[in-house]
C-alpha cells in the first residue's frame, strides 16, 4: 500500500489570537509539543514516507521549523498564496497539485492534537474512505456528521450552515482526520471541489464539499467512531486549556 499524508496548515488561526500574531497556530504547543510535530511524529510511526504540508500564513516559520524531513518522513510543501481569501478547499487543491502518486491519502487539518491509536484504527479499517468521528458531548462544537445504521456518513453539517432547530445530541463531531483512496479523490472529491467553487466561490470549507458528496452518495464514506481515544481540536485559547488538561499525562 502506497500511503501518504497531507496536513492543511495555511490558515491564520484568528480565533487563537494573540498567540497566532507571531507564531503559527500549528506550532502552538500542547504541554510542550507543537500540534504539527505531534501529527508528524504519529505519521512517521505509521510508516508514512511522504507528507505534503499546505502552507500560507507564516509559511517560512513552518519551513524553518520542519525542514524537508521529519524523522523518516520526506516533507513536501505546497503554497496557498491567497490564504486570507480562501479556505480549506482551495488549500487542498494546491496540495493535490504536488502530491505524487499514492494509493491512499491520510488528510489532516493542522489544529488537531491526538494520540497515535486514532491513526492505527483508521488505517486498519476495511473501508477505503473513512473519517474519524466523536459522539456528541458538551465540550464539542463545530461541524457534525450523521451516520446511518451501517455506519456510513449520510450528512455533514458545517456550523455556519446549521438551521436553528438542528439537534447535535445524536450526531458525531468531525475530528478532521480522514482516509481517502486515490479513486475517491479522482472520481468524487476533485470534481466536487471544482463544482462548489464555481457555484459558491473560492472561500469554501471542505465540510461543504463533503456534505454534497455524502448526500449524493450515502454509502461513500464510513465513520470511525471513537471510544475513548484522546484528541482535541484547538481553535481558541479555551480549547488550548482543555487540550492541555486532556493530554496532561
Amino acid at each position: 500500500m502506497n500511503r501518504k499524508a497531507m496536513i492543511l496548515v495555511a490558515g491564520m488561526g484568528t480565533r487563537l489570537k494573540p498567540l497566532t500574531l507571531q507564531n503559527h497556530k500549528c506550532l502552538t504547543e500542547v504541554n510542550g509539543v507543537p500540534i504539527l510535530e505531534n501529527a508528524l511524529m504519529h505519521l512517521s510511526m505509521e510508516g508514512i514516507s511522504q507528507v505534503v504540508l499546505v502552507v500560507g500564513y507564516l509559511k517560512e516559520q513552518i519551513r524553518d521549523r520542519i525542514g524537508s524531513h521529519f524523522a523518516d518522513i520526506s516533507v513536501i510543501y505546497a503554497e496557498n498564496t491567497i490564504y486570507d481569501q480562501t479556505n480549506t478547499v482551495y488549500s487542498l487543491k494546491k496540495g493535490l497539485e504536488v502530491l505524487t502518486d499514492c494509493d491512499e491519502l491520510l488528510l489532516l487539518e493542522g489544529d488537531v492534537f491526538f494520540r497515535r491509536e486514532i491513526l492505527d484504527d483508521l488505517i486498519a479499517m476495511e473501508a477505503s474512505n473513512a473519517t474519524v468521528l466523536e459522539p456528541y458531548n458538551d465540550l464539542l462544537d463545530g461541524t457534525f456528521a450523521e451516520l446511518d445504521a451501517q455506519g456510513c456518513v449520510v450528512d455533514w453539517m458545517h456550523k455556519s450552515m446549521r438551521p436553528e432547530d438542528y439537534d447535535v445530541s445524536d450526531k458525531y463531531k468531525t475530528v478532521n482526520i480522514h482516509k481517502f483512496s486515490s479513486a475517491f479523490i479522482k472520481d468524487y472529491l476533485c470534481p466536487a471541489m471544482e463544482e462548489i467553487e464555481k457555484e459558491r466561490g473560492i472561500k469554501q470549507p471542505l465540510e461543504n464539499v463533503m456534505q454534497i458528496l455524502v448526500r449524493k452518495n450515502p454509502r461513500l464514506i464510513k465513520g470511525l467512531v471513537l471510544n475513548g481515544q484522546k484528541w482535541f481540536e484547538i481553535d481558541d485559547q479555551h480549547d488550548l486549556e482543555i487540550a492541555e488538561k486532556i493530554f496532561s499525562n
